[in-house]
């Protein structure tokens, strides 16, 4: 008798919940593999944004240890987004990179390695021109990278 009365309140459980809450009862996708995950490209370019503009403050501060630092970080991050996202709507990234990115880079790293405040600027804004070109060429010109007026990490000193 037990059983019956637990089966039957079980069944009418079930039968209220499919009624009146179909979306719990319903089953869900389950959750992406965790390793497995492959971040977005719009999350990998915020990780691009965020050493784009502490490297602004290093070299503006002459910490050419941390600029230096934030090149290479640059560095990798592009080179994530080329081996976790190598293509973007049918283009290649890699091309994309190479074309917008190699010389400003180049320009940055020599301007650090140089110590020359003159040329870091110049080579910063070279490389920002270049994100925006890039932008702008797919689709995307209402992103714009500009020399950043305060430190996205308030964290973090910046002076040597």
């Amino acid at each position: 008798m037990n059983y019956l009365i637990r089966s039957t309140a079980v069944l009418f459980a079930f039968l209220f919940a499919v009624t009146f809450a179909p979306e719990q009862v319903i089953a869900q996708p389950p959750p992406k593999d965790p390793n497995r995950y492959v971040p977005g490209l719009g999350d990998l370019m915020e990780g691009l944004q965020i050493h784009h503009g502490k490297l602004w403050h290093a070299g503006a501060a002459n910490n050419w240890e941390l600029a230096a630092y934030e090149i290479d970080a640059l560095k990798e991050a592009f080179a994530d987004i080329v081996t976790l996202r190598p293509q973007f709507k049918r283009e290649s990234i890699v091309e994309m990179l190479v074309q917008f990115s190699s010389g400003p880079l180049d320009a940055l790293s020599k301007a650090v390695t140089d110590r020359d405040q003159a040329q870091f600027q110049l080579a910063y804004d070279s490389l920002s021109m270049a994100c925006n070109a890039c932008h702008q060429i797919h689709g995307y010109g209402f992103i714009v990278l500009q020399r950043p007026t305060s430190p996205v990490l308030t964290n973090q000193r910046y002076t040597p």
